[in-house]
């Protein structure tokens, strides 16, 4: 299917993968912007790539028996330490295979890189084998996590670094780490290349979920080009150089971004009471490798303590003291890790999971 990908991903991205010679046994390791970006990376080498892939992926009726039997990935839980998927990488390495990893885990909202951890540098370290790192770059231009539909832009993939088992030998875990941190960093907005679309802006809420300048939650509405506060009616434009204008508060969505966090901490520490609300949702048991089971929910709320989904024969409360693990999905899906169990709250078009996110982070320090 490869002659098929490259014409479709010229065609539909106008992406360019940099062919690469490399050969298995190895860890490819790259940035993660598209929902295609498997895809993307595998263009620029001849080897099949056995890919790290969220348990999630395994749940999809019809389409993840296809999934397994073309590319068969490596299931791994999101935000879990998973010796599973580490075990089978192991197997794959010694057989001669290459393992590609997206070490970010989630694709990044808000174009900057998504927090990671230095497991994966613990990783490149057992295994003792070649560690390629690639970028893909234009992917948050041409596709942005939050939003409706493409861009028209540039994009491009390359391999940008190669290093060998003796080079990060003499590396302690912190320092090979912050060198595969270092080389992975995209920012497409200082590219200069412009992304055209007349509906650019549209479902930015699932980034922008508070106001800057009234601080109303679930405020900010989006169309075409634009988008706007409900509550003090503040207007702005997403521009096709992916910035923000006016530029009164902030430039460009990741410093918004990292805006919310900070407020969040600040709604923490102001006390008790309903921080977030989010009616029209489906909740589900998500079993590994099976299908889902719906559960009792029609909305998800949030205090300082937890959240809480609404049904109509009750509620189910998960307290953020108890919870093993938090992570987002997609568009408008979180899950959360309860009791040994999976537990799945998908929201609506324009849900924003993010503000559950944030919220966790800062109450479990995370």
């Amino acid at each position: 299917m490869r002659v098929i990908f490259k014409a479709y991903t010229k065609c539909r991205y106008n992406y360019t993968a940099e062919k690469s010679d490399i050969k298995g046994p190895c860890i490819i390791l790259c940035n993660h912007t598209t929902t295609l970006d498997p895809f993307f990376v595998s263009l620029s080498f001849k080897m099949p790539l056995y890919f790290f892939a969220s348990d999630d992926i395994f749940n999809i009726r019809g389409i993840s028996p296809i999934i397994r039997y073309l590319v068969a990935p490596i299931p791994k839980s999101k935000s879990k330490a998973d010796m599973n998927a580490v075990r089978i990488s192991l197997k794959v390495l010694k057989e001669g295979g290459a393992v590609a990893i997206f070490p970010e885990g989630n694709r990044t909202l808000s174009g900057r890189q998504w927090e990671m951890t230095d497991a994966v540098a613990k990783l490149v370290k057992l295994s003792k084998v070649p560690l390629v790192l690639y970028n893909i770059r234009g992917g948050y231009g041409t596709d942005p996590r939050w939003g409706l539909k493409l861009r028209k832009g540039k994009m491009r993939g390359a391999v940008v670094r190669v290093m060998q088992p003796q080079e990060y030998k003499e590396l302690d875990t912190a320092a090979l780490f912050d060198t595969i941190c270092k080389e992975l960093e995209v920012y497409d907005p200082d590219s200069g290349v412009k992304f055209k679309s007349r509906r650019r802006a549209e479902n930015v809420e699932r980034v922008l979920y508070m106001c800057p300048h009234c601080l109303a939650v679930s405020s900010i509405k989006s169309r075409k080009s634009g988008f706007a506060c409900s509550a003090c009616g503040k207007r702005w434009e997403y521009t096709e150089d992916l910035h923000i204008s006016p530029n009164d508060k902030f430039d460009a969505v990741d410093k918004w971004h990292d805006w919310e966090k900070q407020r969040v901490a600040e709604l923490v520490r102001g006390g008790d009471g309903r921080l977030f609300y989010d009616g029209n949702i489906k909740f589900y048991e998500s079993v590994r490798l099976k299908r889902k089971r719906k559960l009792d929910g029609r909305a998800v709320a949030a205090d300082r303590d937890g959240i809480t989904v609404i049904g109509k024969k009750g509620e189910t409360r998960f307290a953020f003291g108890e919870t093993d693990g938090f992570t987002i999905l997609g568009k408008r899906k979180f899950n959360v890790y309860y009791g040994g169990k999976t537990f799945q709250v998908k929201g609506d078009k324009k849900f924003c999971p993010l503000k559950y996110l944030h919220l966790y982070e800062e109450v479990n320090n995370v």
